[in-house]
């Protein structure tokens, strides 16, 4: 059953409890479709793994490049937090443009370990996953059905986080305006998108920590642009730099968890993957419910 699972030909559905007391894992079908063929693959089936392998990586790695030169050139300041002076006025230039040469090496650099990495495996997935892949009990619960379909998500949970960072960019330094419109309809979307992501990744028999970490990736990605700005203009502000884990703890978190619950909730009533009991249902539940209360118990004492 354990290599039946590795290969992606049976997925777990959920899980009863015999007669005796043990715990039983019921199995279905996979519901992707399977091609087996026979001898060695092509170089066409080799390049289609090896994108499907790299993919999100490389995406990542150029997005990290990317906001390596906007940090070097410098975040511009957004809205409220602009100069009453303006917008400075451009001239044309054959230099290029700051940041560039920063981020050219960053990519460069993320390339090589890219690369590096894959070759120690640490991208291998699918039928090269070993039962050994599978978590149980609360490393389940927290972190996920299977460590390397959490690994994947991982990656593209960061992904959308600097891609927030960029989309501020756009918006700040005015990069025309059907882009600079774009950017800023996905800023307004992409923390409710993150909502969605994680009750999706919940129903899919993720972890609860996944689920936090796809609510958190906008906001970090917002806070991470205003943050830079002001290093790098002014030097570290504290309550800034604070103001981050703040609002991951206090907004993102809860929201994470209730998208968790909501999302086991409907893969259960799909009898998907592991029931979600009463205990766990009642201290997701209260997750946002405690920081509203120590919330509003700070302003009162504070007021």
């Amino acid at each position: 059953m354990d290599k039946l699972e590795s290969a992606d030909l049976l997925e777990p559905v959920e899980t009863r409890y015999g007669e005796n007391g043990r715990e039983v894992t019921v199995y279905e079908p996979s519901k992707q479709a399977v091609v087996i063929a026979a001898g060695e693959p092509g170089f066409v089936e080799r390049l289609a793994d090896a994108v499907d392998r790299l993919f999100a990586p490389l995406v990542v790695v150029g997005l990290i490049s990317m906001i390596a030169g906007v940090v070097a050139r410098g975040p511009a300041r957004i809205g409220m937090l602009g100069d009453d002076a303006g917008a400075a006025t451009t001239t044309a230039t054959t230099t290029p443009p700051p940041g560039f040469a920063a981020a050219i090496l960053t990519l460069c650099c993320g390339l090589l370990v890219v690369f590096a990495a894959d070759r120690a495996g640490l991208f291998a997935h699918g039928a090269a996953a070993s039962a050994s892949d599978r978590r149980h009990g609360i490393h389940r619960f927290l972190f996920g059905r299977r460590i390397g379909v959490s690994h994947r998500y991982a990656v593209w949970i960061a992904a959308v986080a600097f891609a927030t960072f960029l989309a501020l960019d756009l918006i700040a330094a005015g990069a025309g305006h059907r882009l600079t419109l774009a950017a800023w309809l996905g800023i307004q979307f992409v923390i409710p998108a993150g909502v969605l992501a994680a009750a999706a990744l919940a129903y899919a028999n993720d972890g609860l920590l996944v689920s936090w970490a796809a609510v958190s990736a906008p906001v970090v990605g917002i806070w991470g642009y205003l943050f830079a700005g002001e290093l790098v203009r002014t030097g570290v502000d504290p309550f800034l730099l604070a103001s981050g884990p703040v609002a991951v703890a206090l907004f993102a978190t809860p929201l994470g968890s209730l998208a968790y619950l909501a999302g086991r909730l409907g893969a259960r009533y799909r009898n998907r993957g592991d029931p979600v009991s009463i205990r766990t249902a009642a201290l997701l539940v209260a997750h946002p419910l405690l920081i509203i209360v120590g919330f509003a118990g700070w302003v009162l004492v504070s007021g």
